[in-house]
């Protein structure tokens, strides 16, 4: 047995409660409409699946392609509809939007648990605590990008033309 294995699993279930308790003060700050850039858009994308490779490393496990692709689709179909009903609006050249809180919500509970199911279970129970993820992943990818799209049509304006 490693000598760093028990002190790993402190860390692994000290950090369900923090996740949880970060999602809680999230949740109480996104009811408010904050400002959406691109810049934020495009970094929340391209974190979302990188943190999914990195966790998969460190835990050792990973989901079968055959469920790890429809998932992510189906996730970021879901994701999609939620960015694409955020109410967004434009104040000068800015865009503010108020997000729903189940995105956050979705993904706290998936962490969670992965990271409980990594600490006690199986690796196949793991790799369906890591199938939730996935889901997780594609409805930030959706919902974010979503958002960048809508972000730019409505930074852009009506279409020029005549008027009907």
């Amino acid at each position: 047995m490693d000598l760093l294995t028990p002190l790993f699993k402190v860390v692994g279930f000290l950090s369900i409660p923090l996740v949880v308790l970060s999602v809680f003060l999230l949740t109480r700050s996104i009811g408010r409409a904050t400002r959406i850039t691109s810049r934020g858009l495009i970094i929340q994308i391209g974190t979302v699946p990188v943190f999914l490779l990195v966790y998969s490393l460190l835990l050792g496990v990973s989901v079968a392609l055959k469920w790890a692709i429809p998932l992510v689709m189906i996730g970021t179909g879901v994701g999609g509809f939620w960015g694409f009903n955020t109410v967004l609006t434009l104040r000068g050249n800015e865009v503010f939007g108020t997000r729903s809180i189940w995105y956050l919500v979705l993904w706290g509970v998936s962490f969670a648990l992965t990271q409980l199911l990594a600490l006690v279970g199986t690796d196949g129970m793991t790799a369906s605590g890591m199938a939730t993820m996935c889901f997780s992943m594609g409805t930030a990818l959706g919902m974010n990008g979503g958002l960048l799209i809508r972000r730019r049509l409505l930074i852009a304006g009506p279409p020029e033309g005549p008027s009907p």
